[in-house]
């Protein structure tokens, strides 16, 4: 017996860009997207959505603790321009990550 029913209401139907973030690969790539958004990327991405109470910065540093913990060297580059964030918490968090990610062998 299931209890669980379609989704009707398309209010309630995950973005786009949450559909593969299962994985540890769509994890990654979706870590990957947030580091890389920009103020009006992300206003576009979650307009309408309960996420906007997290700002883009809150976002960011949750992303390269992501990257910290299942990224690959491939994600060094990326994390480094994070060094530079405006925001100290992101800087601090991309520190890590790099670090993290520099002392395990290339995948």
């Amino acid at each position: 017996m299931s209890f669980t029913t379609a989704l009707r209401e398309a209010a309630y139907r995950p973005r786009e860009m949450f559909l593969d973030a299962g994985s540890r690969k769509g994890t990654r790539a979706l870590a990957r997207e947030i580091l890389m958004m920009d103020a009006a990327d992300y206003a576009a991405a979650f307009r309408g959505s309960a996420i906007k109470r997290a700002t883009l910065w809150m976002l960011q540093r949750n992303a390269c603790v992501v990257l910290g913990n299942i990224g690959t060297h491939k994600d060094l580059a990326l994390l480094e321009a994070m060094l530079v964030h405006e925001h100290e918490v992101v800087r601090e968090h991309a520190a890590w990550a790099v670090a993290r990610l520099g002392r395990h062998p290339p995948q």
